[in-house]
């Protein structure tokens, strides 16, 4: 649950081995840089890498069919490679864009048949004016004074031509505009289109050939635009030089090896209470994925705590309660297992293969406990059933476990908080929190099924002594016993327990996973019932109902991985961060290598 304690780590050494030392850190790969320029923050950054290239990478990697890579020994122009692939990206583009509007055109021409609008019947004296009307208002037409003909009709429209030398003023419908060419060139010019396209994928899939190669070589860019960045932050005088970072206090026996190794000077230093070290997680694989979910909101400070694992647990057992069906989380797991090779070939997708497997455990293992498989509820008697434990139906058990739940990651938050302030009294009034939170649900809980005293004077012992708490530990003056200093105290703790409003609010907005859970649940139930009414008429009857199983339960299936990921990561990093982490940081971006040795 801790950051990784980092150390701050100088070089020193002559302004001539400069670029090996950089060189060499780069190659170590442990050093997060400072800046120590004097009052030069606003210095140019420098490129990452050709962004060109880069589009044409990725461009050429999402290619349906690519062919197997060559590695190295291949003669290539990279800059050529690179042209020619994002030339038959625009090129492809503004193809399938006109194929689209072809087909369009197609479509507009074909009620009027295949001929050529000559140029008199655009510009001239009598021009071609074409109208599709509505069959309704088709008898409009009889009463008036114009020479029109129907050239053809369907079940909606009547295709109308008029000859006049202005637009007629009194027609039930505008007119239509044509593209000139006739039918048969454009379908001409469509298959040439096609054509074309179908070029420009083999060029496409041909080009593939090197994607290793332009990586690479787009990896060794970055390299030395990452070593032109590190020259910008050191400090130069005398001919000497000035390189500084932090590091994981685990590497300081390598950065003293390699301080010798290059005869540098070297200082290591544990940080003080002035600095801002970036941050630094370090979890198990399995569990790496927390730590984007905690990322992708905010950084915790150095000086904070690790949150990624109560994400990483809180966000599975969120997202099992809301997608509330084993039958969906079996799905979720196919479509795991279909992409876990594919998920394990980087190190982000392997900490996002880590989120998935627990997403599916979770929902699987809760939605046996609330006994709904594709909103099916398994038999009383069978295996299934003897592990159905709770009953979504039952409103007030159903809400009492979300709140519960609620009451426990706040509660949570708040013991992580009291502990990472256990040299300050204020310690006391974060315990204070988790004592009003737990007492109020647990009092509640005592009144609702208890039907006894005794739970409730639990909860409600510990909802007073959170209050005593919050209300004299709150304020960070000094203690004495002089009226001021103690009125000072007790105004301070007064202002605490404005927050009372707040935990009360953020424990009920647990109460979406009950909501959610129970909507999930019911829609299945509701795309089954209409299958089954739809299944009683045999032959179209059962193509109907497998429609609605299949396209109900796909829309239900989205609606509950949008609903899981959404609520699942608000309640995290809304309602749980509020309570444990306070302040933000900087993620540790350690100077290291891309290119392969």
């Amino acid at each position: 649950m801790a950051i990784v304690p980092l150390v701050k780590a100088t070089f020193y050494g002559p302004s001539s081995e400069r670029d090996a030392v950089l060189d060499g850190l780069q190659q170590l790969g442990c050093l997060h840089l400072n800046d120590l320029r004097a009052g030069a923050a606003e210095a140019a950054q420098v490129a990452p890498s050709s962004a060109d290239a880069r589009a044409a990478l990725q461009y050429l990697e999402d290619s349906p069919v690519r062919r197997r890579p060559v590695r190295r020994g291949a003669d290539l122009d990279i800059q050529a490679a690179v042209k020619e692939a994002l030339d038959i990206r625009d090129r492809s583009r503004a193809l399938q864009e006109e194929r689209a509007q072809l087909r369009k055109w197609i479509v507009d021409r074909e009620p009027w048949g295949d001929f050529e609008l000559p140029e008199w019947a655009r510009e001239g004296p009598l021009r071609f004016w074409f109208y599709v009307v509505p069959n309704h208002q088709l008898r409009r037409m009889q009463v008036l004074d114009l020479s029109w003909r129907v050239v053809a009709r369907d079940h909606r429209c009547t295709y109308v031509v008029v000859i006049a030398t202005e637009r007629p003023p009194d027609m039930p419908v505008p007119p239509v505009s044509l593209e000139p060419r006739s039918l048969s060139q454009l379908r001409a010019r469509l298959e040439q289109v096609e054509r074309d396209l179908e070029e420009l994928d083999y060029r496409r899939i041909g080009l593939t050939l090197y994607t290793d190669i332009v990586r690479d070589a787009l990896d060794e860019l970055d390299d030395r635009a990452a070593r032109e960045q590190a020259a910008r932050v050191i400090h130069e005088q005398d001919r000497m030089f000035a390189v500084q970072g932090w590091a994981p206090r685990t590497r300081a026996s390598a950065l003293r090896q390699f301080a010798s190794h290059r005869q540098l000077a070297l200082t290591l230093e544990a940080p003080s209470s002035q600095d801002s070290p970036p941050t630094l997680f370090h979890n198990p694989s399995a569990l790496r994925g927390g730590e984007g979910m905690v990322t992708f909101y905010k950084t915790p400070a150095y000086s904070m705590w690790d949150p990624s694992k109560a994400v990483f647990f809180g966000f599975a057992v969120f997202f099992g309660m809301i997608f509330s069906d084993a039958g969906y989380g079996l799905v979720l797991g196919l479509l795991l297992l279909a992409t876990w090779t594919r998920l394990g070939q980087s190190a982000s997708g392997r900490g996002f293969r880590g989120v998935l497997l627990a997403l599916v455990v979770s929902s699987v293992v809760y939605g046996m406990l609330v006994g709904s498989y594709f909103g099916v509820t398994p038999p009383a008697g069978s295996r299934l059933a003897t592990l159905h434990v709770l009953d979504a139906e039952n409103q007030s058990l159903m809400m009492w476990i979300a709140i519960g739940v609620g009451a426990a990651h706040l509660g949570y938050a708040n013991l992580v908080t009291a502990w990472r302030r256990r040299r300050s009294s204020t310690a006391l009034s974060a315990l204070g929190w988790a004592c009003i939170i737990l007492g109020c649900f647990i009092a509640g809980l005592g009144k609702s099924f208890a039907h006894q005293g005794r739970l409730s004077s639990v909860g409600a012992g510990g909802l007073v002594l959170g209050v005593l708490l919050v209300l004299l530990f709150t304020s960070e003056r000094g203690f004495g016993l002089g009226p001021r200093l103690l009125l000072g105290r007790l105004v301070d703790g007064v202002k605490g327990m404005a927050e009372l409003s707040k935990a009360f609010g953020d424990v009920l907005s647990y109460l979406r996973l009950f909501a959610l859970g129970l909507a999930s649940i019911k829609l299945g139930e509701a795309f089954n019932s209409l299958a089954g009414g739809a299944f009683a008429f045999r032959g179209v009857g059962v193509v109907l109902a497998l429609l609605i199983l299949v396209v109900g339960h796909a829309i239900n299936f989205a609606m509950g991985i949008m609903g899981g990921v959404v609520h699942g990561l608000r309640l995290n990093v809304i309602e749980f961060f509020n309570w444990s982490l306070q302040d933000e940081g900087e993620l540790f971006r350690a100077f290291s290598r891309k290119a392969a040795e």
